[in-house]
C-alpha cells in the first residue's frame, strides 16, 4: 500500500507537518509506503476552468492538461492507495496552496451529474487534517466545522472516501512576546510545553494506521 500525504502549509516544521508526519508514521508501521510532498516547494497555479479533461474521446478526459509542476503529481497520485491532505485554516477555510491543489485533483474526475464520480482511476482512501488557532466552541460557532465537513464530503464523493481530522486551539509562536495577540489565551499558549497533545498525535498515528488496514 501507498500513502501520499500532502502539506498546505508553508511552515515545513509546523502544527500540519507534525500531525503528517504522525499519518505517516502509523501507516509505515503496518508496512506502507509512504511520501510528503510540501505543496509550497511546487510552482503551479489553479484549475483553468478549461475543461479539456471533460472532452469526450480524448487522451485528456480525466486527466488535467495545465502544464506544470503540478502535473507530474496528480500522475503519481494515481499511483498511490491513500492520500492525506494537511492544511492550516486561513479564515474559515483551507489554504490557497491547497485550494488551488485540489481544485487541480478533483475537478478532472468530475463528471456533472452522471451516476458515478467520473473518470478516476480507482477509488481512494483519502483524510483531511485541518489545523488551527480556533479553539473549538469558535471551531463549531463561526462554521469552520460545517465548510472542512462540506469539503471533506466533496473529497469523499469524488475520490471514494474521506476521514476529517481536526487539531484546534494550536501554538502558533515560539515566543509570543514577538507578536501582536490579543485572544485571551495567549498565556495559556505561551507557556504551553508540548506544541501539540500527546492525545492528538496518537490519533494522528491511529489515523495512518486505519488507513492502511482499513
Amino acid at each position: 500500500m501507498k500513502l501520499i500525504a500532502l502539506c498546505g502549509s508553508a511552515r515545513k516544521h509546523g502544527n500540519t507537518s507534525a500531525m503528517l508526519h504522525q499519518v505517516m508514521a502509523g501507516a509505515e508501521s503496518v508496512d506502507a509506503e509512504t511520501e510528503l510532498i510540501n505543496l509550497f516547494d511546487l510552482n503551479y497555479k489553479g484549475c483553468t476552468g478549461c475543461c479539456a479533461c471533460k472532452l469526450k474521446n480524448s487522451k485528456a478526459y480525466g486527466h488535467c492538461v495545465v502544464d506544470d509542476e503540478l502535473k507530474p503529481l496528480l500522475r503519481r497520485i494515481e499511483e498511490s492507495d491513500v492520500i492525506v491532505l494537511g492544511s492550516p485554516v486561513y479564515y474559515g477555510n483551507l489554504s490557497g496552496q491547497m485550494r488551488s491543489f485540489t481544485d487541480r485533483l478533483l475537478f478532472q474526475y468530475l463528471d456533472y451529474g452522471g451516476t458515478s464520480t467520473g473518470p478516476k482511476p480507482k477509488n481512494f482512501k483519502t483524510a483531511l487534517i485541518a489545523t488551527m488557532n480556533v479553539n473549538d466552541e469558535i471551531y463549531v460557532e463561526r462554521g469552520f466545522k460545517d465548510t472542512l465537513t462540506n469539503f471533506a464530503g466533496i473529497m469523499g464523493r469524488t475520490l471514494g472516501s474521506c476521514e476529517l481530522l481536526t487539531l484546534t486551539n494550536t501554538v502558533l509562536f515560539d515566543d509570543y512576546s514577538k507578536y501582536v495577540y490579543l485572544m485571551p489565551d495567549k498565556e495559556e499558549k505561551a507557556n504551553r510545553v508540548e506544541k501539540i497533545a500527546a492525545e492528538d498525535l496518537q490519533k494522528a498515528f491511529d489515523l495512518g494506521v486505519r488507513l492502511i488496514k482499513s
